[in-house]
C-alpha cells in the first residue's frame, strides 16, 4: 500500500545502468617488461634538477631553556639568569657530559625537554634571531654562554655542522631511478593502451586484448557510484562511460592508481520505475524511516499519560517496555544520553520541583519522559559568584527578544504603508542594490 500511495516517488528510482567491458594495464602488463634506465639519463635528470640537490647551511643543536615571567620583573630575570648560570657551571665543569640529563631536569622547553633539549637540525631564520647567531657561530662541540631571547635563558650546544652544499649525484641517484622508472612506465602504459584501443577500434576489444595476451573483465549492469573489480579507482572510468554514447569505440581512462584502462560500453540497461519485488528492501527501509517518528511520538505520549495517571513512572514505564535510567546531577548546559542538550531538548525540566513527571520529551530519535529525583539550587555564594555572568546572559536574551519584535513590527508597518513591496521593486529594478 505503501508503495502504490508512493508511486510518485519511486517512479525512475532504479538509475540507468551500463555494461562495461574493460581491459586494466599496469606496469606489470608492458611487453617490453620494466623500463631500463640508462647512466646518462640519470646524469641529465641530475644536471637539469641541481636546485632540487641544494642543501641550505644548517646545525643540529640542543637546549636548555629557563624562562623568564614576563610579568615578574627584575627580581624574576635575576632568579632565572643565576638558575641557569648554575646549570652553565656545572656543564662547564663535566665538559657537557650531563647536558641531556640537565635539560630534561631543568629545561622549560615542553617540546624539547624529554628529548634531553634535543631540537634536531635547524636552518638559518627557524629561530629567533639571538639562538640562531649563536648556533651558527659555534663549532661542533661547543657551548654558548647565557643566550637571552623573549623567551628566556638559553645554553645552546651546537652538536653537528653542515655548509651549503649540492648533493653529490651519488647520494641522490637511487630516488632519480625511482623517478625516472614512474616516468617511463606511465609512458610505456600510456602507449600501450593507446595501442590496444586503436587495435579494439579495428576488431574487438575482447580481440585485441587476446593478441596481448591480458585479460578482458565484463561488468554488471552498473551505476555511475559503483566499484569495478580489478583497479583501485573506478571513478574517472564511470564518468567517461556514462558520458559516451551506446556503440562509441573503445576509449582510455585513468583507474586512479597512476594505471590505466581500455573500456567499451556494451549495454544500456535505461533508468525506469522498480516493481514492488526488485525495490522492496528499499520500500521497506523508506516505510519505516516515515512511520518511526510517528510511531515514537505516539509511544512516549501513552508512556507520559500512563505516568501521570498513576503518579509512576517505574510503573509506567514497565507496563509499555520501556527502560528507566537515572542521570547524576546535571545542569543546564548538560548532554544526557538518549536526551542530548538539555538546554535544547528539555529545558522544562529544571521548572519541575522534586517528584514531578515532565510531559513527553521527543528528540527525533529517541523519546523521554522524566521524573525529578534530587534538586540542587544554588547555593548565595553560587549566586554572587555567577551573578555577573548570568545578568549579562539575561541581558542579552532579552535584547534579542526586543529586537525580534521590533523588526517583526517594523515589516508590518512597511507592509501597511507598501514600502516593502516598493522596495522589492527598486531592487528588481537594480539588481546591484543592497538591501
Amino acid at each position: 500500500a505503501f508503495f502504490k500511495s508512493s508511486a510518485a516517488r519511486y517512479a525512475g528510482a532504479d538509475p540507468e545502468a551500463r555494461k562495461i567491458q574493460y581491459v586494466t594495464v599496469t606496469d606489470t602488463d608492458l611487453p617490453g617488461g620494466k623500463p631500463q634506465i640508462a647512466l646518462a639519463d640519470i646524469q641529465q635528470y641530475y644536471n637539469q634538477n641541481l636546485a632540487l640537490y641544494k642543501v641550505d647551511p644548517q646545525v643540529k643543536v640542543r637546549h636548555i631553556l629557563i624562562s623568564v615571567d614576563p610579568n615578574g620583573g627584575p627580581n624574576a630575570d635575576a632568579a632565572a639568569k643565576a638558575k641557569a648560570q648554575a646549570i652553565l657551571d656545572q656543564l662547564r665543569k663535566d665538559n657537557g657530559k650531563d647536558f641531556a640529563e640537565l635539560a630534561k631536569k631543568n629545561s622549560d622547553d615542553p617540546g624539547s625537554k624529554d628529548q634531553g633539549g634535543e631540537l634536531g637540525w635547524i636552518k638559518h631564520g627557524t629561530t629567533v634571531a639571538e639562538f640562531d647567531q649563536t648556533a651558527f657561530s659555534q663549532q661542533p662541540g661547543q657551548i654558548s654562554g647565557l643566550v637571552r631571547t623573549q623567551f628566556g635563558y638559553h645554553i645552546i650546544q651546537t652538536e653537528e655542522k653542515q655548509d651549503a652544499h649540492t648533493k653529490p649525484l651519488d647520494e641522490v641517484k637511487v630516488s632519480i631511478v625511482d623517478t625516472l622508472t614512474k616516468q617511463k612506465e606511465a609512458q610505456a602504459e600510456q602507449a600501450f593502451v593507446s595501442q590496444l584501443a586503436n587495435e579494439a577500434q579495428k576488431s574487438s576489444l575482447a580481440q585485441a586484448a587476446a593478441a596481448h595476451h591480458v585479460p578482458v573483465l565484463t561488468s554488471d549492469y552498473v551505476a555511475t557510484g559503483a566499484t569495478l573489480p580489478g583497479m583501485s579507482d573506478s571513478s574517472k572510468l564511470l564518468a567517461a562511460a556514462f558520458a559516451s554514447r551506446p556503440g562509441t569505440p573503445a576509449q582510455v581512462a585513468t583507474t586512479g592508481d597512476n594505471s590505466f584502462a581500455v573500456f567499451q560500453v556494451t549495454d544500456v540497461k535505461p533508468a525506469h520505475t522498480p516493481t514492488f519485488d526488485e525495490y522492496k528492501s528499499h520500500i521497506l527501509d523508506d516505510f519505516r524511516d516515515q512511520q518511526v517518528p510517528a510511531l515514537l511520538a505516539r509511544k512516549t505520549n501513552e508512556l507520559a499519560d500512563r505516568a501521570h495517571a498513576e503518579h509512576d513512572l517505574a510503573k509506567a514505564a514497565k507496563e509499555v517496555g520501556a527502560t528507566i535510567k537515572t542521570s547524576d546531577l546535571v545542569g543546564r548546559d548538560a548532554q544526557v544520553p538518549d536526551v542530548g542538550s538539555l538546554a535544547q531538548s528539555a529545558p522544562a525540566l529544571f521548572d519541575l520541583a522534586i517528584g514531578q513527571i515532565s510531559n513527553a520529551i521527543n528528540n527525533g530519535t529517541t523519546g523521554v519522559v522524566a521524573k525529578i529525583v534530587d534538586k540542587q539550587e544554588p547555593s548565595a555564594a553560587d549566586l554572587a559568584k555567577n551573578f555577573d555572568s548570568t545578568r549579562d546572559t539575561l541581558l542579552n536574551q532579552r535584547r534579542e527578544q526586543m529586537f525580534s519584535v521590533f523588526v517583526s513590527s517594523l515589516v508590518v508597518s512597511y507592509e501597511k504603508a507598501d514600502r516593502v513591496l516598493l522596495n522589492r521593486k527598486m531592487q528588481q529594478s537594480n539588481p546591484l542594490s543592497g538591501s
